[in-house]
């Protein structure tokens, strides 16, 4: 990213256990990166690790372009039918985090809802059975950001005791981080969906 761009997209799949982030420039897909907030245990230290996270990536993207968005990942207000009042809670503090740190450098925040950018994105909201543990929901982007060159980079080879969600290969155990793959989605969606469905957050 070494020339000026028209428009960049952050896109963030938030979450306290890992964070995916993304940047697109003028509807290219130019890098997907992580920040892993598991290893932290409370909630307010995880949030001031994002935001640390945040400032530096928004320096280094400082004259890189004139207009640089951020679209993440809409509160989901039922989860399996149910409001889990908890969550929205716990997700909300940390979106209004998001959206203060851009703010700090006049950058907007706007959201997406799931099944929009999946449908638009990668082209269903279904899920879709596969052979490296990845969840059913989660394989059809993280196969579609495979096909767009990023496997590297998602592709992670376990460390510690992880199982779940993982597949062997050549003697070594591996995952893909379906996290980073719907960031990778979410940021494109600025460039490529709809964009009467994204919504002005604040």
């Amino acid at each position: 990213m070494d020339s000026k761009y028209k428009v960049i997209a952050i896109g963030i799949d938030q979450s306290y256990d890992n964070c995916g982030i993304s940047i697109s420039c003028d509807g290219v897909l130019k890098d997907v990166k992580n920040v892993r907030l598991s290893k932290f245990k409370d909630k307010t230290k995880k949030r001031r690790v994002l935001r640390k996270k945040l400032k530096q990536l928004l320096y280094n993207l400082y004259g890189k372009s004139d207009n640089i968005v951020c679209v993440i990942e809409r509160i989901r207000l039922r989860s399996q039918g149910f409001i889990n009042i908890d969550y929205i809670k716990s997700i909300g503090a940390l979106n209004s985090l998001i959206v203060d740190v851009m703010a700090e450098e006049n950058v907007p925040v706007y959201s997406v809802d799931t099944r929009c950018w999946k449908a638009q994105i990668v082209g269903t909201s279904k899920g879709e059975s596969n052979k490296y543990g990845v969840p059913n929901e989660k394989w059809p982007t993280v196969k579609w950001c495979i096909n767009q060159g990023f496997k590297r980079k998602i592709l992670k080879e376990v460390q510690g005791r992880k199982s779940k969600g993982t597949f062997e290969n050549n003697g070594k155990k591996w995952f893909y981080d379906n996290d980073m793959a719907d960031s990778a989605a979410i940021s494109l969606f600025y460039f490529i969906g709809d964009k009467d469905k994204l919504k002005k957050e604040n």
